[in-house]
């Protein structure tokens, strides 16, 4: 079994320290996000669950799967959920160039607009 933390180690912090890894907040909140979709069943059944408790969520979709399924997405959006792009091929950013992954984010733009 591998060991995940719970939490971000403080040293990964102070690597990165312009981006924002906690706040404070008075409100009790849980921000979904899903990754990879949309996907047949998966999806849909995503968000029939989430319907069920009035939540909504974020999900990172994939270019190549948005052109495949684009009658989920539009369930996606038409259900009043959030997107982000999670590139048109779902390239690896630490063994991919630069510009091959800027591409790549660039392409699943296109298409997720």
């Amino acid at each position: 079994m591998r060991f995940i933390p719970a939490k971000i180690p403080q040293f990964i912090k102070r690597i990165f320290p312009n981006y924002v890894w906690d706040f404070s907040s008075k409100d009790k909140t849980i921000y979904l996000t899903f990754d990879d979709g949309p996907t047949p069943e998966i999806t849909e059944w995503t968000l029939d669950t989430l319907k069920q408790y009035n939540a909504k969520a974020t999900f990172f979709c994939i270019g190549n799967n948005v052109e495949k399924y684009p009658e989920i997405f539009q369930l996606v959006l038409k259900e009043g959920h959030s997107v982000g792009n999670h590139t048109q091929d779902h390239v690896k950013g630490w063994s991919s160039s630069t510009e091959k992954y800027i591409e790549n984010v660039v392409k699943a733009e296109t298409i997720i607009n």
